[in-house]
């Protein structure tokens, strides 16, 4: 049954996430099952009225607040395993599905630094990705299939078919079969070339090996296409050992740093600005794994299924990466504690305040191609630096995928004037270099602008695609596609 939420202080906290856009809803509901959600849906699309579909409200461009009806469900408990998948709620927070998998030695590795309060179905949403990315891949890499609901209609089960099935199927997927199979050349020709992209459609995933994996159309999706309401993801055994080497590095350094840990193929490749726990003073907390006065730290990790990880451990030590002197750190407790300090960058970023000035998003996902690592920093750095802005900037090394956010007050006319000008021209440089201006994150509301203008030639397959499924545009409008 439908409960309404309908007190002011929870439309209140509904009316913003972890963005910086506000927008009070007219109204909230909470369905406690597929059928709620259909019928919400059918109700608000013979009125006309926007939904926004919310889970964990962590999402950082604004995909997750609206004017309409703010749709939640009822907490995800209902998590079933199966050999090698698992099928879980969409509201299923992503650490209580850690726990469970781990329980029978499994995981689902993608994990973004909200794992203890994301949502799984705002994880294939956004296509989130994390820390372990260059071995494990993204959300995309994982959705077995999806039970969604689109407007208008009852709930079905969206899975992966071949080509030829797809351009017999129904309506819709017909429709948007042909859109895609007649179109690749020039949606593979505007694939930005970097590891890991959330903006747009992924519509280059979807055909493939014959294959109309049609799942991948709505991961990343942000809510536009049509509401969750049950995710099976593809599971993996979880590794048996883990080994994390630690480099400071220079700016001058870091391609090299970070090209020389790819080759290995590691788990993660991380980085992080020593500056901000100096700013906040903790540092505390990654002094024990400091030993020179650089500015950057690289965290390496490596894992594996077999073994106890000794003998990559020395394979690292004599390649070309063992020559930048790494700190080795093997205990399964120790490991933990470096990536908490790694992690705590971003807690540390949201603590910093000048008068009325906070740390924004805007310019936090750019991605470029990995061996481009050092021009992104660079072009942050100059963006920032002559603009006069306090920033802090840490990241992903191993995709070139940096989240950086400059100190505005962007309550006032000027301080919103200087956001967008600062992500014009960071989006510009940053597509020059093949890049995408969102790598994990999405496009939300806060870049929903400036998606044609990185898909000048496709963009009018999204725009029709999105027709195909929402023709009233009651799903989440203004998020993705404006």
């Amino acid at each position: 049954m439908l409960r309404s939420i309908s007190s002011e202080t929870e439309l209140d906290q509904l009316s913003v996430d972890a963005g910086i856009i506000r927008i009070r809803p007219r109204a909230a509901l909470l369905a406690q099952s597929e059928a709620d959600v259909s019928e919400v849906l059918i109700r608000e699309a013979a009125m006309g009225e926007s939904v926004t579909a919310r889970g964990g409200g962590t999402s950082i461009p604004s995909q997750s607040v609206g004017r309409g009806i703010i749709l939640l469900q009822e907490g995800g408990r209902d998590i079933s395993l199966g050999e090698d998948v698992v099928h879980c709620p969409p509201a299923t927070i992503k650490a209580d599905l850690n726990r469970s998998l781990a329980e029978v030695g499994m995981w689902m590795p993608v994990d973004p630094s909200s794992y203890a309060s994301c949502t799984v179905g705002g994880m294939v949403a956004n296509n989130s990705s994390g820390i372990r990315r260059p071995k494990y891949g993204s959300t995309i890499d994982y959705v077995r299939d999806i039970r969604v609901v689109v407007p208008g209609d009852e709930a079905t089960m969206v899975t992966s078919m071949t080509v030829e099935e797809a351009l017999a199927g129904d309506r819709r997927t017909k429709k948007v079969a042909s859109l895609i199979l007649e179109n690749q050349e020039s949606i593979r020709a505007e694939v930005p070339k970097v590891t890991k992209n959330s903006s747009g459609y992924r519509l280059e995933r979807v055909i493939h090996d014959g294959q109309f994996d049609y799942p991948r159309l709505l991961v990343g999706s942000e809510g536009t296409l049509g509401v969750f309401t049950r995710v099976g993801f593809s599971v993996l055994p979880r590794p048996k050992w883990k080994a994390l080497f630690i480099v400071e590095s220079s700016l001058e350094e870091l391609d090299e740093v970070a090209g020389a840990f790819r080759v290995h193929s590691p788990a993660a490749l991380e980085l992080v600005d020593k500056s901000v726990f100096r700013t906040m003073n903790r540092w505390d907390r990654i002094s024990r794994f400091s030993r020179s006065e650089s500015p950057f730290m690289v965290f390496c990790e490596l894992d594996g299924a077999e073994g106890d990880g000794s003998a990559q451990v020395a394979e690292v030590a004599r390649s070309e990466a063992g020559g930048y002197d790494p700190l080795v750190i093997s205990s399964a407790s120790e490991i933990a504690t470096a990536w908490e300090a790694r992690n705590e960058t971003l807690t540390l970023a949201q603590e910093i305040r000048k008068e009325t000035k906070t740390l924004v998003p805007g310019v936090e996902d750019l991605v470029v191609p990995p061996d481009r690592l050092g021009d992104l920093v660079r072009l942050l750095m100059d963006q920032f630096e002559r603009r006069g802005l306090e920033y802090i900037s840490y990241g992903h090394a191993g995709d070139a995928n940096l989240h950086a956010r400059p100190l505005l007050d962007i309550s006032e006319p000027g301080g919103r004037r200087v956001l967008d000008e600062l992500m014009e021209d960071c989006f510009e440089e940053v597509w020059k270099m093949g890049g995408s201006m969102t790598g994990e994150h999405g496009d939300g509301m806060l870049r929903a602008k400036f998606v044609e203008r990185q898909y000048p030639k496709t963009f009018w397959i999204m725009r029709e695609i999105k027709d195909i499924y929402d023709p009233k545009g009651i799903l989440n409008p203004g998020v993705k596609l404006p």
